[in-house]
């Protein structure tokens, strides 16, 4: 069950910085946009040319391929502030008196004040390395960071605001962005290279005839090879709900319910999650900063869906092998004329169903549905809240989908395979 009210805290911190990730994207973007643009004009303009039969545009294409080392420079210098926007923020130093409650956060900076409406925050997580510090991550990609006294202060501010294991994910990246911003600017100069020599020689007879092939063949070679490497540089994401752990790494990504997780220990900087049955763990390298508080959001949000009790009669929400549109219907029947009271079955009950972790799929997505039909008051609110709790991106996408009633056979088919 939700809280209906939760108690304000106040507090100093002593340290308080602000970052833009979202900046910090936008600025990587337009660092592949500076290294690829060039490159890919000179190639439509040597498609063009062939097409059409123009060969000035060859000369153009000459033109656009010498600003690729420009490009180049221009990309890594906006790869150093993408870097720094992600890494680095802006810090207010000596006493920001903090306020947090249902309504959200509120600084004060001696005579100026600053509020965060509770909506625009997304996720929250203490971390306890050098300093104890309570991360916030908001919308539009920002992050606060806020110094606090003891682990336990850090706590008090997330449950101050409704941010725990029952109530949002949380997304943490591990590892080093420069990695994939150096891959991405060093990478293509260097595989265009290559790939420049390994087409020349063996394209000799193709290249003499004007034709357009061997440099389409270099452009995707040369992007695909550069996607790759930023790729295997991409860094690991693991995603905590309420009812799993999702580890996303570059080329693979693993969905391990709690009801498959037996512990979770820690072994120096690497996490460990431990399946019921035995089995090889899943491993973790998360660095000294998260371990614990890692490992300890996962146990609270473990424990808290080992916690919930299925109530009775909610295998009725289930679909059974039905179509979408018999199973609405069949919902809907449950409501008629109250035979959902003979069931067992209250909207109430189909609240708890939606925010039981340990239930199947099917029966979440079906309380989700039964809300709607029911015209239940804050259905959408309830459903769009149970959908960013967990880490499950096809049961995330399909309560969405219930919280707009706009759910359809593909949708349900992702969530529930």
């Amino acid at each position: 069950m939700r809280a209906t009210s939760r108690p304000a805290f106040e507090f100093t911190s002593h340290r308080l910085a602000g970052r833009h990730e979202g900046l910090g994207r936008i600025f990587a973007g337009l660092a592949l946009l500076a290294i690829v643009g060039p490159f890919l004009a000179s190639v439509l303009a040597v498609i063009l040319a062939d097409v059409l039969g123009e060969p000035s545009l060859r000369g153009f294409a000459l033109n656009a391929l010498a600003l690729t080392l420009p490009g180049v420079l221009a990309a890594l210098g906006l790869s150093l502030v993408s870097a720094l926007l992600i890494t680095t923020g802006i810090r207010w130093r000596g006493p920001v008196r903090v306020a947090a409650g249902a309504a959200g956060l509120r600084f004060a900076f001696g005579a100026l004040e600053r509020s965060i409406p509770r909506a625009e925050i997304r996720s929250g997580i203490v971390l306890s390395d050098l300093r104890v510090r309570a991360e916030l991550r908001l919308s539009r990609g920002r992050v606060i960071e806020m110094q606090v006294a003891r682990e336990e202060e850090g706590a008090r501010l997330l449950a101050a605001l409704g941010i725990g294991p029952t109530e949002r994910r949380v997304a943490v990246s591990l590892g080093s962005v420069h990695r994939e911003l150096v891959a991405g600017c060093v990478g293509l100069p260097l595989f265009m290279m290559l790939w420049l020599i390994v087409i020349a020689s063996i394209a000799v007879p193709l290249t003499a005839s004007g034709s357009s092939g061997p440099v389409v063949a270099w452009f995707a070679l040369a992007l695909v090879s550069t996607w790759l490497l930023r790729r295997a540089a991409r860094r690991t994401q693991v995603v905590v709900g309420t009812d799993g752990v999702r580890v996303e790494r570059p080329f693979s990504s693993v969905w391990l319910p709690y009801t498959e997780v037996d512990s979770v220990g820690t072994r120096g900087e690497r996490l460990l999650l431990f399946r019921r049955g035995g089995g090889i763990p899943l491993v973790l390298r998360t660095g000294e900063a998260l371990t614990e508080a890692l490992a300890q959001r996962i146990r609270e949000a473990h424990e808290g869906a080992a916690a919930g009790a299925a109530p009775r009669g909610a295998e009725a929400l289930e679909r059974r092998g039905r179509d979408l549109a018999a199973w609405r219907e069949d919902l809907r029947k449950l409501l008629a004329a109250g035979d959902y009271r003979a069931a067992g079955l209250t909207p109430e009950d189909a609240l708890l169903a939606l925010d039981d972790a340990s239930a199947p799929r099917d029966r979440r997505v079906g309380a989700a549905l039964l809300l709607r039909v029911a015209g239940y008051p804050e259905a959408q609110e309830h459903i769009r809240v149970a959908a960013g709790a967990t880490a499950d991106d096809a049961l995330r996408a399909a309560l969405e989908h219930a919280a707009e009633d706009e759910v359809d056979e593909a949708a349900l088919a992702r969530a529930l395979r």
